[in-house]
């Protein structure tokens, strides 16, 4: 079975001081209606749990996948790259058809079954 999400170090290291600064629980992460390419990737710090996500967790970082998300991202690797601007986390997507020159959003072949009516 393929790994849901996969967390490179440079990530773990980012997601838990940013959880430490903010008090949180874990990081949920979501695909939306969005962006150049049809679909975004939505980050959110978990204060509460929503019994709908799929908890995972990697390197004591723990992350709550929106059921609807599963299908994008199944075997996606998040990484944290750090650049003269500041630094960000970017997506290595196996389902991404297509993504835009930044990496902040792209397309599947099933991108249009992403309603957002799913239980999110």
């Amino acid at each position: 079975m393929e790994k849901l999400l996969t967390l490179t170090k440079d990530a773990l290291d980012f997601l838990k001081k940013s959880l430490d600064e903010e008090g949180a629980v874990g990081i949920r992460i979501d695909t939306v209606p969005g962006g150049c390419s049809g679909m975004t990737y939505q980050l959110d710090f978990v204060k509460e749990i929503n019994p709908c996500d799929v908890a995972i967790e990697e390197g004591g970082v723990k992350m709550y996948v929106a059921s609807r998300a599963v299908i994008f991202i199944s075997g996606t690797v998040m990484d944290y790259v750090k650049s003269p601007m500041g630094g960000s986390i970017v997506f290595e997507n196996p389902n991404a058809s297509s993504r835009c020159g930044c990496g902040k959003s792209f397309r599947t072949n099933d991108s249009q079954s992403a309603c957002g009516k799913c239980c999110s």
